[in-house]
C-alpha cells in the first residue's frame, strides 16, 4: 500500500479561461500536498504549449475553452497527440459525451468539483510503490 507522504507528486495544469475559477482551482489544488500545479493556460493554444513544455501527468481543462475550433480541440491534441490524461469540466453536463468522446479520460461538473476533484486527480494521478 501507498502512504500519500510517499506517492509520488500529481502534476497538474489547470487550463480555464475564467481567472476566478483557475484561482480558485489553484488554491484548492495546492492546499494538498501530493498536487503541484506545474502551469495555468487561459486558452487551448497556451494550454498546449505548457503541455508540451511542462509535460504534467494531468491536464484539468474546461470542455469550451477558446482556440482551436470546435472548444475540443484541446482534448484531442493532449489524448491523441500528447498521451496525457485530461479531465474535462463544465458547466453544462451536456458537455459529458462530447468531452469523452473528444479524448478526456473523465468528466466532471464544475458545481461538483469540490466533491468530486481531489478523488479523480489521485484515480489519474501517478503511483510510486512501496
Amino acid at each position: 500500500m501507498v502512504r500519500d507522504d510517499q506517492a509520488a507528486p500529481i502534476r497538474v495544469l489547470i487550463a480555464e479561461d475564467d481567472t476566478r475559477v483557475r484561482s480558485a482551482l489553484r488554491a484548492f489544488l495546492t492546499s494538498h500536498p501530493r498536487i503541484v500545479v506545474v502551469a495555468e493556460a487561459r486558452h487551448a493554444v497556451e494550454a498546449l504549449a505548457h503541455a508540451r513544455e511542462h509535460a504534467p501527468d494531468i491536464v484539468l481543462a474546461d470542455v469550451y475553452l477558446p482556440a482551436l475550433a470546435d472548444g475540443l480541440g484541446l482534448l484531442r491534441a493532449l489524448s491523441a497527440d500528447l498521451g496525457i490524461t485530461v479531465i474535462a469540466m463544465s458547466i453544462d453536463a451536456n458537455a459529458r459525451e462530447h468531452a469523452l468522446g473528444a479524448g478526456a479520460t473523465h468528466f466532471l461538473e464544475k458545481a461538483r468539483v469540490p466533491d468530486e476533484l481531489l478523488a479523480t486527480l489521485e484515480d489519474c494521478g501517478p503511483r510510486q510503490m512501496t
